[in-house]
């Protein structure tokens, strides 16, 4: 059980206003259908806490959607 935001308050937690700006939260369930995001994307991908939650057959899909949208040289976490 978590019992924190979907996210941090970034207008509270940072002093660079421009980052602020410059980020925002998508929170989504691939075995549902993400919103569809264009390929490369993004410069960062952040996945936690799902191994429970994927079912073997579906971990290749998993890994194919992440590396699809994620911009050459992009992290992955």
């Amino acid at each position: 059980l978590d019992i924190v935001s979907l996210h941090p308050d970034l207008q509270r937690l940072c002093r660079d206003k421009d980052l602020v700006r410059r980020i925002s939260w998508v929170q989504g369930n691939f075995l549902e259908g993400l919103p569809k995001f264009a390929n490369d994307s993004f410069d960062f991908v952040h996945v936690k806490r799902i191994a429970r939650g994927v079912p073997e057959d579906k971990w290749d899909d998993l890994f194919e959607e992440i590396t699809r949208v994620m911009k050459p040289g992009a992290a992955f976490e």
